[in-house]
């Protein structure tokens, strides 16, 4: 089993449903319904759309995005967090699949019009972040959108480890080779990914109003017109 696996694991037993995510739970149903609708914004969400969600987690951003759309497949390769977001699943709307992202073919053969991948394109590095874009690419649609959101910037890593317990901290992990924050992306590094896999990418600024847009950014990929 792989560190991210064991860790995600570990981390669906917590009682929160943000704490599961490891999301932040101060003011969480403000801040779910603020990432909720920047999500359907970015994708331009209808509600003939079919939605895959890579590495929806325990499905908490998932059932809110589900509300925009007409059927949506969550896929995480946490079994504890998948059926965790089988449990809370109310919807028929909605399906949850243990799956790796870097093979998304191997899991569903179905192609959609919107996929979003939210807050965790930081658990991969290049390779494997090259890999799951081209296997997005193989699962979206003609004119399709992918997000790529909430992805630490390399440019702003010290002002997220910006006190001394957090540098201490990135230190400790980065000795014992067990990050918990994984990969700090830099823009020309999503815009080589985009020419490889080719398609059109946009590199955005994240609104202020977003919980991590101090430093994180967000990330579209388009299919370019042949």
């Amino acid at each position: 089993m792989s560190y991210w696996e064991t860790f995600w694991n570990k981390a669906a037993k917590n009682k929160s449903l943000l704490g599961q995510v490891q999301r932040n739970t101060e003011n969480s149903d403000e801040t779910l319904l603020v990432i909720n609708e920047h999500i359907k914004t970015l994708l331009k969400l209808k509600s003939s759309d079919s939605l895959l969600d890579v590495c929806c987690g325990n499905g908490i951003v998932t059932k809110l995005l589900s509300k925009h759309c007409k059927n949506v497949i969550g896929i995480d390769f946490s079994p504890q967090l998948i059926k965790n977001a089988q449990l809370n699943n109310n919807s028929s709307s909605i399906k949850y699949i243990v799956a790796d992202a870097t093979q998304l073919s191997e899991s569903t053969q179905e192609q959609f019009d919107k996929i979003v991948l939210y807050f965790s394109f930081q658990y991969f590095n290049y390779e494997e972040g090259l890999r799951v874009v081209s296997e997005m690419k193989k699962r979206l649609k003609p004119n399709g959108i992918i997000l790529l959101g909430d992805i630490p910037d390399t440019k702003f890593f010290w002002s997220y480890y910006d006190t001394f317990p957090k540098r201490f901290f990135y230190f400790k992990q980065w000795l014992f080779k067990q990050s918990k924050m994984g990969k700090f992306w830099s823009e020309k590094e999503m815009m080589t990914i985009a020419k490889q896999t080719n398609l059109q990418g946009s590199f955005l600024k994240q609104k202020q109003n977003l919980p991590h847009a101090h430093y994180r950014f967000d990330f579209i990929l388009e299919k370019k017109l042949e």
